[in-house]
């Protein structure tokens, strides 16, 4: 099992259940604590090893501008072949490669592709991501991803 020596990262998901709770007291600060210190716990193997660089934080910033962008654009996608009166689908199942090391990045990039419409991420092992795309066009962006190549700076 690794160690990971780093304790900002029960801090930063401290931050971010204050922000969920959008208020400040002593039941929020208590039921946080026991929260942050579980999701820490269960995911330590899943996190860095190195210490949490405060220098990619704008690169985290930019990768989820651009999930929120590819999100809207692939709403707006799938919401016209849903209410066009011809549906044009071409459902295909690829298997997407990935250069990226680190287990929590190909998590981030899994997810990233599943929370995009109109893409299912269906298993990811070592090295490959098994893609379920509903219409075929998508295929050269999924191959070509922007969320790759920004975790792949991340990564550094």
């Amino acid at each position: 099992m690794k160690k990971n020596s780093s304790y900002i990262w029960p801090v930063l998901f401290m931050l971010f259940w204050i922000i969920l709770c959008e208020k400040l007291n002593v039941e929020v600060v208590m039921i946080g604590i026991v929260i942050s210190a579980s999701v820490y716990y269960f995911n330590r193997n899943f996190l860095p090893e190195q210490n949490f660089r405060i220098h990619k934080l704008p690169l985290y910033a930019l990768y989820l501008l651009l999930l929120l962008k590819e999100i809207i654009l692939a709403n707006i996608s799938v919401a016209r072949i849903v209410v066009s009166p011809k549906i044009d689908v071409s459902p295909c199942i690829i298997i997407l490669k990935t250069q990226l090391k680190s287990k929590l990045h190909k998590a981030i990039l899994a997810n990233s592709i599943t929370l995009t419409p109109g893409t299912l991420t269906v298993q990811f092992t070592e090295d490959e991501l098994v893609v379920h795309c509903l219409v075929k066009e998508y295929i050269p962006d999924l191959i070509h991803s922007k969320f790759e190549k920004l975790l792949l700076k991340i990564e550094g």
